[in-house]
């Protein structure tokens, strides 16, 4: 045995394939079982939004039911994600994740390296979702529904996909060692959003406006909103903040005056 970043004991070798390929290692100990949360019973809401999440057919297209190690991975991936966006990266244990799993720790560590490996794959595994939708087409759309849609893209998208947005900011807040690499990625996905934002508002405004700076306004009061969520959830606060967009929505200069 050897251990992983976290301090924990590492059962490694080719041998341990699978808790059913081998029995011994299905058996898990029962101190083990007494410090994990949430291993029995019907999914949370956060297994379930990460499992089965609401789409349009075009976005997330039918996927064939996994087997074998895909399967095993999957589930894995999916035990840990939930105990990490639930318990944060340093509270959560390959024990923890095994359970949940339904498989032994060998069998973690067969697939993933140590507990740093898998956490990285949990977290490019719930950025799938926000990649999908910065990739979806819009541009059959004439620029102001386009402009309509991509706004409402983000709040629908911040609405739904709420546990795993709290967990990145949690993530990036606890761990300085995790910290720049989260932080890039998640800037990463804001710029890109922001560039298409450009690209639609250059095709309304005339050409002497700044598309650019207006995006940057636009997506900023978008950000002010989901950090304000935080503090005021009230459905009516919520309300005034999408209305509040809408309005700056029309006070951005038209190279050609709609009608009335």
């Amino acid at each position: 045995m050897s251990q992983d970043g976290s301090g924990e004991e590492r059962e490694a070798g080719p041998g341990a394939r699978s808790d059913r390929s081998n029995p011994g290692h299905g058996a898990v100990r029962s101190e083990e079982v007494a410090d994990t949360v949430g291993t029995t019973g019907a999914p949370s809401r956060t297994e379930a939004t990460l499992a089965d999440p609401a789409t349009d057919d075009s976005a997330h297209p039918p996927v064939e039911r996994l087997t074998g190690k895909a399967a095993t991975q999957e589930r894995i991936l999916v035990a840990a994600t939930e105990l990490f966006l639930a318990r944060g990266y340093e509270n959560t244990t390959i024990a923890q994740v095994a359970v949940r799993a339904e498989v032994s720790r060998a069998t973690v560590f067969w697939h993933f390296s140590d507990k740093e490996s898998l956490f990285r794959e949990c977290f490019n595994r719930i950025c799938e979702p926000f990649r999908v939708s910065l990739a979806r087409d819009f541009s059959s759309l004439p620029a102001e529904k386009r402009l309509t849609e991509q706004v409402e893209l983000y709040q629908s998208f911040v609405a739904e996909h709420r546990a795993n947005v709290d967990g990145f900011i949690l993530w990036a807040m606890e761990h300085t060692n995790f910290r720049d690499w989260l932080i890039r990625t998640l800037l990463d996905l804001h710029q890109r959003f922001g560039g298409a934002l450009t690209e639609t508002i250059a095709e309304i405004v005339p050409p002497h406006h700044d598309p650019h700076a207006i995006a940057m306004g636009i997506l900023i009061m978008l950000d002010g909103g989901l950090l304000l969520s935080y503090f005021d959830q009230s459905s009516r606060s919520i309300d005034l903040r999408q209305a509040s967009v809408r309005a700056i929505l029309e006070m951005i200069p038209r190279r050609d005056p709609r009608p009335l």
